[in-house]
């Protein structure tokens, strides 16, 4: 099969002992949104002319509204859509921790994301409350102790 390859890269970003989960629009610019009403972290599609290091912060800055510095690749994983002859590959980057007021100068992109929270564990998270299965494996492997 050959296939279109697409790159995406997100960030996870520490509070103190939490992490930033943003809740993704049921639609999102007209059209119905992949994992609608799920918690996410920040993150896109990286543009022709940019780096993923790039993408991560730019993203980042459009979702949140925060102009953060970013350290290394923590994750990353690829997906195939056989239907749409698609590679997803996806680099996800740890933040440099933010300081709890910042949290007062994030302002959402509310055509992508309807809400924001701060996840502390799995025990304290709401069970109704959908994650994208790719942070979940992020976050239970970068949990801050």
């Amino acid at each position: 099969m050959e296939a279109t390859h697409k790159l995406i890269a997100h960030v996870l970003i520490p509070v103190q002992d939490s992490f930033i989960l943003i809740k993704r629009t049921t639609v999102k610019r007209g059209k119905k949104n992949v994992f609608p009403s799920f918690w996410d972290i920040p993150g896109g599609l990286v543009e022709r002319g940019e780096t993923p290091r790039e993408a991560a912060v730019r993203e980042c800055r459009e979702e949140i509204g925060l102009q953060i510095n970013i350290r290394d690749i923590i994750f990353e994983d690829s997906e195939i859509d056989k239907q749409k002859k698609l590679v997803f590959t996806r680099l996800v980057y740890m933040a440099k921790p933010l300081k709890k007021d910042m949290l007062n100068k994030i302002s959402l992109d509310l055509e992508e994301h309807s809400d924001i929270n701060l996840f502390h564990s799995f025990d304290t998270w709401e069970n109704s409350e959908k994650l994208v299965p790719y942070v979940i494996k992020i976050l239970r492997k970068n949990m801050l102790k």
